[in-house]
C-alpha cells in the first residue's frame, strides 16, 4: 500500500521537511515501517496511538526533491545521518557538514564554526517624579538550565535548551524554552524560540527579547559585506564602500570598476589598483579615510514599513537612514572574506515589531541579533487596558479585574544559515522565502476522510444547487475572515493569528473597544471551523489562517504555568484581560490537527501538555464561583458538562493518544459514567460539581451557568464524536443521540420529556447544535430531524426569505481605505458555529439531504 503525498500550493517546496501522516485502527505498528522512495535520511516515529496500541499518526522527517512523495512499506532501514552524542557536560551534533555543541551550563547556548549562540531580553523600568519620567533599560542574558534531546534520528536531530533570563544583580526575567533542529548535510539551524512572561505586568515592561550570533570577523573591511532583504530583492554593501572620490579607483588592466566587483560579490585586492587621477599605484593607507560601517538595523516597525539604518563604530555618533520598504522578508546577513552568516526570522512583518542588528562588522568580533521584541521600538506593555471591570456594559466576564500575563508566552521561528562563500542576492532570497513560507507535505483531503483523521466531516460536493449554495457560502465566510486580516491590520506580536469578535456597525469597525465583543479568544472555536476547512479542502490560505490562529491562541491565549495552568483568558480588549479564566481557551482540541499535520509540532505538543491536568487550576479559579458557595458543595470545585468537562475530554483524550497514558482514558470513562447516572444523562446540568484528583463529577440539578448551548458550542460535540467511537460505548453513542433528539424540541415538549425536570430555558441558537443533531439523525435514520437540521443551517444564515449570506457591501471612503468591504451584521460567533456545524451536517446527513433551499420551509421553532 502506498500513501501519496504533495507539496501544499503557493509555499516553498523541496528540501527537508517534518509531516504526518495518519492511518485506520489496527492498519501499522510499530513492525510495519513506511519510507519516502529515495535514498536521503529520513527517519519515523508514531506520534499517536489507538487504543489498541496501533499507531494512529507516524511522523516523518525526509529530504524530498520530488514534485510529490509515495510511502512504501519497507524494513525500516535507515540511511547515513546525524551522529550524536552526549556527555555530562554538552551534546554534539555532526551532521556531516559541521559540528554543534549545545553546553549544559553557562551562556552560551549553541557553538559552531560558524557563529554562537547566545539570548538577551531588555527590561525596562520606569519612574516618574513630577512631570519628569525616568525609563531605565536593564540588560538579562539568558542562562541555561536545563538542555535535552528533544528529537534525535539520522535526518533531524533537535537539542531543546530550557532556562530564564538573569541580570547582572541576578534578578530574573522572562523564562525560555529555545530547539535548534539540525538536519543532515545541510548547513542550517533552524530555531524555535519560546518566551514567557513571569514579570509583575505594573512595573516589568518588555524591551528586548533576542537571540545573538557572535562570531569572527576577519579580513579587510572592503571584503566584508552585509545583504539585507527588503520587499522584492537584496540591499547589498561593504563595511568599506570603494566608489571613492580619492584615489579614483580603476584596474591597471581590463575595465570593470571596483566598486562593481565588491557589488559583484568579489574579493578585492590592492595589487594591481592604480589611482587614475594620477597613475599611482594605490596602497592599503589609501584606505585609511574611507568610511568604516560598522552596525546596520532593519527594523520593521508597523506592518507596512520598515527601516534599514547604519552607523559608524562609534557610540557617540548617530545612525543614519539606508533604505526603506513596506514588509521586509526579514533576513540579514553578514560575511567576511571566509564564511558568511545570516538570520531569517519567519513573519518579520505579521508580527512587529521587530528588528535584526548588526554590530562589529568592522572589528574581529560581530554580532547579528535577531530581535523578537526590538530595543529601538516601545516597550511591550502588559498592563490592563481600564482599572474597572465592564461586565454590565461591555460582555466582560464577572465584576473584577482579572487581567494577567503572568504564564502566557510568545513563541517565533528563525533559521540560521552557515554559508563557506559570498551568497548570491538570488539565494538569499530563496531561503528568505523558504522561511517565511516553508514547505508543508500534504495526503490528500480524500485520504484524510477515508482514515476519519480528526473524526468524521464532509468532502465539498456541488452536485445540488443546495450544496453549491453551502459550500459557496463557506468559501465566502472564509474569504472574508482573510481578507479582514489585512484590511484591519489584524498583525503584531501579541495579535497576529486571532481575530474580532463582533462588528460595530455604526463606526463601520470591529468592537476592538467593547469589553468582551473585542478578541475572539478561540470563543465558539473559529480554530476548529478552520482547520475542518482545510482538512476537507487543502486550500493553503486556510491552512496558512489557522496556523497562525493555532500558533497564537496555543501561547498567548493559555496560562503554561503558575496557578492558572492550563486555563486561558476569554475575549476581551487584551488577550489575557477578562476575569473569567476558562478551561475552553485552553482545549488541546484548538491545535489538534497542526499538531499532527506537521509530524508532531513540538511546541504544540508542549503547550497540549500544559493543559492536561488543567482541571487543577479550577481549585483555585472554579468556573462557577459566582454561581455557588463553596462551603455549601460536597466536591472541591465545578465543571459544567460543557464547555469544562467536554474540554477536559479533549484535553485528556489528547494525551491519551499521544503517549498511550491510560490514565486520562481512565478520567474520561469516570466522567461519562457519571453522567450516565443522571436523570437525563448528557443533557443534565449543565453544571455539576467536580473533582479534578478523581475526575468525578457530581450531579446538582438541573441548572446551566450561561445556557445550555454553551455545552455544544466550544467543540464538545467534535471531541465526543471521536470518543465515542474509540471507546466504543454504546450507551455513550446513545446519550449522544438522545442530547440530539432533545435539543430542537420546542419548550413543552423538552419539559414533557424530562417529566418536568427541564423547562426548556437555555437551549437557544439551535444552529450550534446542529452537528448533534445530524449525528442524531445519522445514528438513527431519523430523516424529519435530518430536514430539521437543513431547516436551521439554511434559516440561520439566510433567513426567513432566504435573501441572506456571507456577501459584502462596500463603503466608500472610509477612514484609510478608499473601498471597504464589510458585512454589517457580522458575528465571529455566529459564523464559526455555522460553518462548522455545516460541515459535519453535510456528512451526517448525506443520505437525506435535498436538492433545494426551496425544500426547506421556513417555521418559527427555528429561531
Amino acid at each position: 500500500m502506498g500513501i501519496k503525498l504533495h507539496w501544499l500550493e503557493n509555499r516553498a517546496k523541496g528540501g527537508y521537511v517534518t509531516f504526518g501522516v495518519p492511518w485506520k485502527q489496527g492498519e501499522k505498528t510499530e513492525e510495519i515501517h513506511f519510507s519516502p522512495d529515495n535514498n536521503t535520511a529520513w527517519q519515523e516515529k508514531p506520534i499517536a496511538y489507538y487504543p489498541d496500541g496501533s499507531t494512529k499518526w507516524s511522523s516523518y522527517t525526509a529530504k524530498v526533491d520530488a514534485d510529490t512523495l509515495e510511502l512504501s512499506a519497507c524494513g525500516g532501514a535507515k540511511c547515513a545521518g546525524n551522529r550524536t552524542e552526549e556527555t555530562d557536560g554538552e551534546i554534539t551534533v555532526n551532521n556531516g557538514l559541521f559540528t554543534a555543541v549545545f553546553p549544559k551550563s553557562g551562556r552560551t547556548l549553541m557553538k559552531t564554526p560558524y557563529a554562537d549562540a547566545s539570548l538577551k531580553v531588555i527590561k525596562e523600568l520606569r519612574s516618574t517624579d513630577g512631570e519628569i519620567e525616568t525609563k531605565k533599560s536593564v540588560p538579562y542574558y539568558g542562562e541555561i538550565g536545563e538542555v535535552s534531546i528533544d528529537d534525535n534520528g539520522p535526518a533531524k536531530t533537535t537539542v531543546k535548551i530550557t532556562g530564564t533570563h538573569k541580570s547582572a544583580d541576578g534578578d530574573t526575567f522572562l523564562r525560555y524554552i529555545i530547539r535548534f533542529s539540525l538536519f543532515y548535510d545541510e548547513k542550517s539551524v533552524k530555531i524555535t524560540h519560546t518566551f514567557l512572561y513571569d514579570g509583575n505586568e505594573a512595573v516589568d515592561f518588555i524591551k528586548g527579547v533576542g537571540v545573538e550570533f557572535s562570531r569572527k570577523m576577519s579580513g579587510k573591511l572592503y571584503n566584508r559585506r552585509i545583504k539585507i532583504t527588503g520587499d522584492y530583492g537584496v540591499m547589498h554593501e561593504a563595511m568599506q564602500i570603494l566608489n571613492l572620490w580619492r584615489p579614483r579607483l580603476g584596474p591597471s588592466i581590463g575595465i570593470q570598476p571596483v566598486h562593481s566587483k565588491q557589488l559583484a560579490g568579489e574579493m578585492i585586492s590592492v595589487d594591481g589598483l592604480v589611482d587614475l587621477r594620477t597613475g599611482k599605484i594605490v596602497t592599503e593607507e589609501d584606505f585609511e579615510n574611507v568610511t568604516k560601517w560598522d552596525s546596520y538595523r532593519l527594523q520593521q516597525t508597523s506592518p507596512d514599513s520598515f527601516e534599514v539604518r547604519k552607523r559608524t563604530g562609534h557610540n557617540e555618533c548617530t545612525f543614519i537612514k539606508a533604505n526603506w520598504g513596506k514588509r521586509s522578508k526579514g533576513l540579514m546577513y553578514i560575511a567576511d572574506e571566509n564564511s558568511g552568516t545570516a538570520v531569517c526570522i519567519r513573519d518579520f512583518w505579521q508580527k512587529y515589531p521587530t528588528s535584526i542588528y548588526a554590530d562589529g562588522l568592522c572589528t574581529d568580533n560581530a554580532k547579528l541579533t535577531a530581535w523578537i521584541v526590538p530595543p529601538d521600538a516601545d516597550a511591550q506593555d502588559m498592563r490592563h487596558y481600564d482599572t474597572e471591570a465592564h461586565d454590565q456594559t461591555y460582555y466582560e466576564g464577572f465584576p473584577e479585574i482579572g487581567a494577567s500575563a503572568y504564564g502566557i508566552a510568545n513563541t517565533n521561528e528563525m533559521t540560521l544559515y552557515l554559508f563557506d562563500s559570498v551568497a548570491s542576492d538570488d539565494e538569499l532570497m530563496e531561503k528568505a522565502d523558504r522561511v517565511q513560507r516553508p514547505p508543508v507535505l500534504l495526503c490528500a483531503p480524500e485520504y484524510y476522510h477515508e482514515v476519519k483523521a480528526l473524526g468524521e466531516w464532509s468532502l465539498p460536493e456541488r452536485d445540488t444547487p443546495l450544496k453549491k449554495w453551502l459550500e459557496d457560502e463557506l468559501d465566502k465566510a472564509f474569504d472574508f475572515y482573510k481578507n479582514e486580516v489585512e484590511q484591519r491590520h489584524w498583525y503584531g506580536l501579541w495579535d497576529y493569528g486571532d481575530i474580532m469578535h463582533t462588528y460595530d456597525a455604526q463606526r463601520h469597525c470591529w468592537k476592538y473597544d467593547l469589553g468582551g465583543y473585542a478578541w475572539q479568544n478561540t470563543e465558539l472555536v473559529p480554530t476548529l471551523w478552520l482547520w475542518y476547512a482545510f482538512m476537507r479542502s487543502g486550500r493553503e490560505d486556510i491552512f496558512t489562517m489557522a496556523e497562525a490562529m493555532s500558533r497564537h491562541s496555543a501561547d498567548v491565549d493559555i496560562y503554561h504555568f503558575g496557578e492558572l495552568k492550563g486555563l486561558g483568558s476569554r475575549h476581551n480588549v487584551v488577550h489575557w484581560g477578562d476575569s473569567c479564566k476558562e478551561p475552553r481557551v485552553a482545549m488541546a482540541g484548538h491545535h489538534r490537527a497542526l499538531y499532527y499535520l506537521l509530524g508532531g509540532d513540538p511546541r504544540i505538543g508542549e503547550a497540549m501538555d500544559d493543559v492536561k491536568d488543567g482541571d487543577f487550576a479550577t481549585l483555585k479559579m472554579d468556573p462557577l464561583r459566582y454561581f455557588y458557595k463553596k462551603e455549601e458543595s460536597k466536591m472541591p470545585t465545578h465543571a459544567r458538562s460543557g464547555p469544562d468537562w467536554s474540554t477536559y475530554c479533549s484535553n485528556w483524550y489528547t494525551a491519551w493518544e499521544r503517549d498511550n497514558d491510560e490514565h486520562y482514558r481512565n478520567k474520561i470513562v469516570t466522567g461519562i459514567n457519571d453522567l450516565k447516572k443522571s436523570p437525563m444523562r448528557l443533557i443534565s446540568g449543565s453544571n455539576y460539581e467536580y473533582d479534578p484528583e478523581s475526575g468525578h463529577l457530581g450531579y446538582i440539578g438541573e441548572s446551566a451557568a450561561g445556557g445550555s448551548h454553551l455545552a455544544v458550542c466550544m467543540g464538545g460535540p467534535q471531541t465526543w464524536f471521536e470518543l465515542a467511537d474509540l471507546l466504543d460505548d454504546e450507551e455513550f453513542k446513545d446519550m449522544l443521540v438522545q442530547y440530539g433528539e432533545f435539543y430542537f424540541l420546542s419548550p413543552e415538549e423538552k419539559e414533557r420529556v424530562s417529566n418536568g425536570l427541564i423547562k426548556g430555558d437555555g437551549f437557544e441558537y439551535p444552529y450550534m447544535a446542529s452537528a448533534l443533531c445530524s449525528y442524531a439523525a445519522n445514528r438513527t435514520g431519523n430523516e424529519k430531524l435530518a430536514h430539521q437540521v437543513w431547516q436551521v443551517l439554511i434559516h440561520s444564515l439566510a433567513g426567513k426569505d432566504k435573501k441572506d449570506n456571507f456577501d459584502t457591501t462596500v463603503l466608500k471612503n472610509y477612514f484609510n481605505n478608499e473601498n471597504l468591504e464589510e458585512m454589517f451584521w457580522i458575528s465571529t460567533n455566529f459564523t464559526a458555529q455555522w460553518c462548522l456545524n455545516v460541515i459535519f451536517a453535510l456528512e451526517f446527513t448525506k443520505d437525506y439531504i435535498k436538492d433545494s433551499a426551496d425544500d426547506y420551509e421556513f417555521e418559527d421553532w427555528v429561531k
